[in-house]
C-alpha cells in the first residue's frame, strides 16, 4: 500500500482560492459555488455528505423534492466543472503544483501534487492508494460509457495457502458466467483516474487458517470493506467444499442483487449499464407494467433500442447491446 502525506488544510484553500479567481473561471459563478462548497466540505470532514441530493438543494437551490436519479442537473454540472478544470490546469494554472480534480463517478476533491516527473497523488480526502497485487503489465481495461461495470481484482494468496489457492481458482470459473460484474486478468494493474483507483474497482482478498477459509471484499477508491455474511467459512479442505464456497460467494456478491451493485447503488457509483441491468432483472421478478416501463425506457436509452421492439430480457443479450456505442 502507498500512501502520500495529507496536504495542509491552507494549501488547499490556497489553490482553491486561485482557481476561483481565476480567468478561466470568471463566467462561471454556479461552478465556482459548486467547487468551492465540495472542497470546503471536503476539508471539514463531510465528504460522506457530497451526494447529489445534497448538492442539489445547497448548491443548485432545488426544494427537498429533488430527485438527482431522474434530475441530471448535478451531474451535467459536475462534468462542465471537471472541463473546466482541466482547461484551468493546462492554461493559466499550469504551473501549479497543486491540483484539484473530481474523479468519475462522485463528488468528493482529490488533490495532486505536481513532482516534476507528472502527478503524485496526495492523501487530501483520507484516501489511501492501493498498489496492485498482480504482476507487471499493460492496463487492459479501458471503460467507455457503455462499458461501465464493476470490475473485480483478485489478491494472489501466499504460496503455501492451498485453500485460498483453491478458492481463487473455483473463482475464475465464474469469469464466463458473471453479467454484472467483469474480472481483471490476473497480469492487470489497477486503473487509476484522477490519482485515484477508478470508482468501479474492487478487490476480493482470500486467506486459509485454522478457522477455514476468511475472505474480504474491499472497494479500491475509498479503502471501504463490504461487508460479508458471512466473512468466514468452516472447510475441511475438501477442493469440492471449497468450490460451493466460491459459488455462494459469486451468487450473494457479485450478481445484480449482490453486494457490490448495492454498494454501487447507495454511493452513486452506478452506471447507465448497471442501472439498465437492474432494472431488467427487477422486471423479471416482478412483472409488473411498472417495472415494464422502467426496464423498457432504461433499455431504449442505454441498449440501443428503438421506439419498437421487445424488451430484451436475457441477460446475456443485454450485456452485448447495452455495449454497443449509443
Amino acid at each position: 500500500m502507498s500512501t502520500a502525506a495529507r496536504i495542509d488544510g491552507a494549501e488547499v484553500s490556497d489553490a482553491l482560492q486561485r482557481v476561483l479567481t481565476s480567468r478561466t473561471f470568471a463566467r462561471s459563478e454556479r461552478l465556482r459555488s459548486f467547487l468551492k462548497f465540495i472542497v470546503e466540505m471536503e476539508q471539514l470532514g463531510l465528504s460522506h455528505q457530497l451526494k447529489g441530493y445534497t448538492i442539489g438543494i445547497d448548491v443548485f437551490s432545488r426544494d427537498t423534492g429533488f430527485d438527482p436519479g431522474t434530475d441530471p442537473l448535478v451531474r451535467v454540472q459536475a462534468g462542465k466543472l471537471r472541463k473546466l478544470l482541466q482547461q484551468y490546469y493546462a492554461s493559466e494554472g499550469r504551473d501549479e503544483t497543486l491540483r484539484i480534480s473530481i474523479p468519475l463517478g462522485g463528488y468528493v476533491p482529490v488533490y495532486e501534487r505536481m513532482a516534476e516527473d507528472g502527478l503524485v497523488p496526495a492523501n487530501g480526502s483520507g484516501l489511501d492508494l492501493i498498489e496492485a497485487h498482480f504482476a507487471d503489465g499493460a492496463d487492459h481495461w479501458t471503460l467507455s460509457g457503455a462499458k461501465s461495470l464493476p470490475r473485480l481484482f483478485i489478491r494472489k494468496p501466499a504460496p503455501d495457502d492451498q485453500l485460498a489457492s483453491i478458492f481463487i481458482n473455483a473463482m475464475r470459473l465464474w469469469n464466463s458466467r458473471l453479467w454484472a460484474v467483469s474480472f481483471a486478468g490476473p497480469e492487470e494493474r489497477i486503473h487509476f483516474e484522477g490519482g485515484a483507483p477508478h470508482p468501479l474497482q474492487f478487490e476480493l482478498k482470500a486467506e486459509g487458517g485454522s478457522t477455514g477459509l476468511r475472505l474480504q471484499l474491499r472497494h479500491l477508491r475509498s479503502n471501504r470493506e463490504i461487508p460479508l455474511s458471512p466473512s468466514v467459512f468452516e472447510t475441511s479442505g475438501d477442493s469440492l467444499e471449497i468450490g460451493a464456497i466460491a459459488n455462494q460467494f459469486a451468487g450473494a456478491n457479485l450478481t445484480i442483487p449482490g453486494s457490490i451493485y448495492r454498494f454501487c447503488h447507495k454511493n452513486e457509483l452506478s452506471t447507465g449499464q448497471m442501472q439498465c441491468l437492474d432494472a431488467t432483472y427487477r422486471y423479471t421478478l416482478e412483472g409488473t407494467d411498472a417495472a415494464y416501463l422502467v426496464a423498457r425506457r432504461s433499455q431504449q436509452q442505454w441498449a440501443g433500442l428503438g421506439s419498437s421492439g421487445e424488451i430484451i430480457t436475457e441477460m446475456s443479450k443485454l450485456i452485448a447491446r447495452s455495449s454497443l456505442p449509443r
